[in-house]
C-alpha cells in the first residue's frame, strides 16, 4: 500500500470538509443576520404604529413612515401590503383596519418562522 496516496487522500478530505464547513457557516451567519434585521424592523414598526396611534403628531407619522420604508427593504411583500392596508384604512371602518393589523401580525410571524 502506498502511504503517500493514503496521506494525500486524507489531506484532500480534510480540505474539502473545511471548505464545506466554511460555506455552511457563512450561510448560517447570513441567515442569522437577516433574521435579526427583520425582527428589529418589525418591532420598530409596531412601536412606531403604537406611538402614532396613542399620540398622533407629525413627528410620529414621519417616524412610522421611516419604519414602513424599512419594512419595504427587509420585510416580505405580504407584510408591506398589510402595513399599506393599515394606512389606507386609517379613516375607514375599524373592522377593516383590524383585519389588516391581523394580517400584519400573521405575516410577521410567518416571515420570522421561515
Amino acid at each position: 500500500m502506498d502511504w503517500t496516496l493514503l496521506i494525500g487522500g486524507l489531506g484532500i478530505g480534510t480540505l474539502v470538509t473545511k471548505i464545506v464547513d466554511y460555506f455552511l457557516t457563512k450561510k448560517s451567519s447570513k441567515e442569522a443576520l437577516l433574521y435579526k434585521e427583520k425582527k428589529e424592523v418589525y418591532f420598530g414598526l409596531l412601536d412606531a404604529l403604537h406611538k402614532a396611534a396613542v399620540s398622533p403628531s407629525i413627528e410620529n407619522s414621519k417616524n412610522f413612515a421611516l419604519w414602513q420604508t424599512r419594512v419595504q427593504l427587509f420585510g416580505t411583500d405580504e407584510v408591506s401590503m398589510s402595513v399599506q392596508g393599515i394606512i389606507d384604512t386609517n379613516d375607514g371602518p375599524k373592522s377593516l383596519r383590524d383585519k389588516h393589523f391581523g394580517e400584519l401580525i400573521e405575516g410577521m410571524r410567518k416571515d420570522l418562522n421561515s
